[in-house]
């Protein structure tokens, strides 16, 4: 059990990391005045901790990204519209959002994700 446990984490540091280098490179090319930005941070609502290695999933776009070791995500250079939004991690309930992005808007999201209980 502990092994797996190591494994998971491995993974997710793994996307972690090649996720922020990928953000880095997308932000230098998409600083335009009418695009939003999206960020927030994912948290477990019965502990309350912050929760590292989230996906999240921006289906209009096709876009994901993963929250950081402080549960927080940032995603810029969103057009304006309509989008769903899925948050998925392993053990959690998955939850799907529809979200409003109107132009050069700031959005700032919180996602409390239930535990699922075996």
């Amino acid at each position: 059990m502990k092994s797996i446990s190591i494994l998971i984490t491995l993974v997710l540091v793994f996307f972690l990391f090649f996720n922020a280098l990928a953000s880095k490179k997308d932000n230098k090319t998409s600083a335009k005045s009418n695009h939003a930005s999206i960020c927030g941070v994912i948290i477990d609502k019965s502990s309350n901790e912050k929760l590292a290695g989230v996906m999240i999933h921006f289906d209009a776009t096709n876009q994901k990204i993963y929250s950081n070791a402080k549960g927080e995500f940032n995603l810029e250079g969103i057009e304006p519209g309509t989008y769903k939004v899925k948050i998925k991690c392993i053990s959690y309930k998955e939850q799907e959002v529809s979200v409003k992005i109107t132009k050069a808007q700031n959005l700032k999201l919180k996602f409390q994700l239930n535990p699922i209980k075996p």
